[in-house]
Order: C-alpha cells, then structure tokens, then sequence
C-alpha cells in the first residue's frame, strides 16, 4: 500500500475511534445524568411519604416503572390477605381454562360467606365470572373457580414463588378465614409481596383486571341471568388515572386494599395497605396516593 494512503488510512481510523469515544462518554453522562435524576425522584417521593399518618399495620410503595420498592412500612412482615388472594384465584383459573370455558356454580359454591344471588346451577363464562368475582369480591365466584381443580392450592403456592412473592401462603381460594379464634386465614402474603402479585396479574391479563377500575358491572349469566355488581373498592373512581383496585377485609386481616395507578409523570404506583380497618383502608390509599400525585418533583 502506497505509503501516504496508509497515513490517511491511519488518520481516519484515528477519528472513528475518538468519534466512538466522544459519543460514549456522552452516553455514559446522559445515563448518568438520568440516574442522577431518578435518585433525586425517589428520595423526594420516600421523604414525602414518610410524613404519611396511616392506620394500616404494614404498606408498600412499588414504582412499576423504576422496577423497585420506593416506601413502606413492615412491608415484608406475612399478614392475612383476606381477598386480595382472590386475585391469585382469578390468574390461576385464567391459565386453567379458556375465557369461554363454561363454569357451572354448585351448591357447595353458593354455601360460601357471599350474598351476591347466584343460582344452583347457573352456568358462566370463566371471563365473566373472573370480572365477576374480581369487581364484587365474590366468595362463590372464587370457589366456583376454583372448585374442579383438585391441585388448586398447590398450583397457586407454586405460581407465588415464582413470580417473587417469597413471603405468602394460600389455604383457600376465597382468602376467608379458616379458623378466626384460632388465628388462621385463608391466605397470607407482606404488602411487597401483595404489590408484586398485583402488579403481575395486570400486565399478564389486563383485559380482565381493567374492570377493577369501574364503580360497577352488569353482567349476563349464560343462563340468562343478570347480575349488576358495585366496585368493592368506595374509592375507585377518586383515585387518578386508576389502573387496578382490589379490596379485601376479614376479621383476621382487617382491611386490606391494593391500587395500582399512574402518576402525574405516567409511572405506573402500585401500593399495598394491610392491616388497616374496613374504612381506615379507604382514607389510608387516599392519603398516600394524594401525596404521590401532586409531589412536585422540580421543586
């Protein structure tokens, strides 16, 4: 090669190498810079939040999209889920059966704590029923959801551990409590582990637990019947941009609720409550996600 097409060679292989260098060091400082940016975010939504007065005994703070925990309180202590488990019911019936799978509700089903006026032998879609059970909190709904499946419980233990839930327990399909004075629930999970379970069912099945965000459903049984069922969830439609809801409340939990929402920067908040009273829950949710949505993070 003639000599000076080899400096040129040389040359140019010289300014596409420090091309490459300038444009990594610029990469490296706007990662930076957007690190830096998320920190300040999260210490400002931690130091906001700790100034929250709540009732509940433990809660969680989740941001969806910076992928961790922002806040909490005891929020990995194992606590009664009452039926916010109903939601591990609904995700494991969804994976069993095809959305227009017919369920037929038995008498052992309409026997369960619930008054939501089913009938012997009504037949149902399983997409129906899910939206059903999930919206109402329906006891019959998630027994009869459950109730062929004689691995049921072995099957949702094992889906919790593998989706992360490290610190929960199912006993029954319902999250009823099985014995209240000898302190056993029907489930049991910490808040970061209630916001992880949340979190997966909305982005897994999101055209059936949308209908958690509605103040109420009317639905038709495949036997004719209708049925129209009021949000469990008092607070539905005061919470911003609302993308999930699900309530819970038994003697042994007290009052149990998980939102998952969007912020004013289009962060996806998911938050726990547990432990709380059957109103507390309500006024608890409310606080934390006010505070949530109108921080000012320019300031």
């Amino acid at each position: 090669m003639n000599p000076v097409n080899k400096n040129y060679l040389l040359f140019f292989i010289l300014i596409i190498v420090a091309l490459e260098a300038i444009l990594f060091s610029i990469g490296n400082h706007k990662l930076n810079t957007i690190s830096e940016n998320e920190e300040k975010r999260i210490i400002k939504m931690q130091n906001a939040l700790s100034q929250v007065s709540v009732e509940a005994k433990a809660f969680s703070v989740y941001d969806i999209d910076f992928n961790r925990e922002i806040y909490g309180k005891d929020q990995n202590e194992m606590l009664p889920l009452a039926s916010l488990s109903k939601t591990m019911t609904v995700l494991n019936a969804l994976a069993d059966y095809e959305l227009d799978h017919i369920i037929t509700i038995s008498p052992n089903a309409i026997s369960q704590f619930s008054d939501y006026r089913f009938f012997i032998n009504e037949k149902w879609k399983v997409k129906d029923l899910a939206k059903f059970t999930l919206i109402g909190s329906s006891n019959d709904g998630a027994f009869a959801l459950a109730e062929n499946d004689n691995n049921f419980l072995e099957k949702i233990n094992v889906k919790a551990r593998k989706i992360g839930m490290e610190n929960s327990l199912f006993l029954n399909s319902t999250g009823l409590d099985i014995d209240v004075y000898g302190g056993k629930a029907g489930a049991y999970a910490s808040a970061h582990d209630a916001n992880i379970m949340a979190t997966f069912a909305f982005k897994a099945r999101p055209e059936i637990f949308s209908v958690t965000t509605l103040p109420e459903i009317t639905l038709r049984s495949e036997s004719g019947y209708i049925h129209k069922i009021k949000n469990t969830d008092i607070i539905a439609e005061k919470i911003p941009n609302l993308l999930f809801s699900k309530t819970g409340f038994t003697k042994l939990a007290g009052g149990n609720l998980t939102i998952i929402f969007k912020n004013k920067d289009e962060h996806r908040i998911v938050i726990t409550v547990l432990g709380s009273s059957i109103e507390g829950r309500f006024s608890d949710m409310e606080n934390l996600v006010n505070v949530l949505y109108n921080l000012d993070y320019e300031s």
